[in-house]
């Protein structure tokens, strides 16, 4: 009769596993690339710094998730938000984490006043995802998105397609995702 039980708790077990997707995923150790103060400081123009923190309404999450490409369930989001002397907005930065079944990679994007992308930078990711985003950080993929908007195409550029294996060009995929939704949330919010 314990042999019965023992077995069948294993055979649950087993179950449970093979049922639930994320289970079969394995994260390994995160990798911190860029600390939150250099990333303001490289990214947002100088001029007075503010945080701005916003819980989306359930009309921002609606318009947000009639793009097809949304695909995030956080509602809040933190801002960092350089004005000018005169109190004009210079430029805002948000940070996107984006799962992958090798774990969470963050993207952090500012925009100017208009949502045009300033600048972006892979602040962190997993030790294993580095084998397959460095080569996009040595060949400078982070500054593709400069003058891009929340309009932008998540096609690579024949450029990328030839100078990454496929794995890298799906993380480079990723990452721009994660900079087309931070354009389209930056929308939602300040325009």
């Amino acid at each position: 009769m314990k042999i019965k039980i023992v077995n069948f708790m294993l055979a649950m077990v087993l179950g449970i596993l093979w049922m639930a997707p994320g289970a079969w995923a394995h994260v390994s150790a995160n990798v911190k690339l860029v600390s939150t103060k250099e990333t303001v400081q490289r990214l947002l123009p100088k001029g007075k710094l503010f945080v701005k923190e916003v819980d989306l309404t359930e009309n921002q999450l609606d318009k947000l998730r009639s793009f097809g490409n949304w695909d995030t369930h956080a509602s809040h989001f933190k801002f960092f938000i350089s004005r000018d002397n005169q109190g004009r907005l210079q430029g805002a930065m948000t940070s996107m984490v984006e799962f992958t079944r090798h774990g969470p990679m963050v993207v952090a994007v500012a925009m100017d006043p208009h949502g045009k992308v300033t600048g972006a930078l892979l602040t962190d990711t997993q030790v294993e995802l580095l084998t397959w985003v460095e080569p996009l950080l040595k060949k400078n993929f982070m500054q593709a998105f400069q003058g891009k908007d929340s309009h932008m195409s998540l096609a690579l550029d024949a450029k990328w397609e030839n100078s990454f294996s496929p794995i890298s060009q799906d993380f480079a995929l990723v990452i721009a995702n994660a900079v087309k939704k931070s354009a389209q949330v930056f929308d939602v919010v300040f325009k």
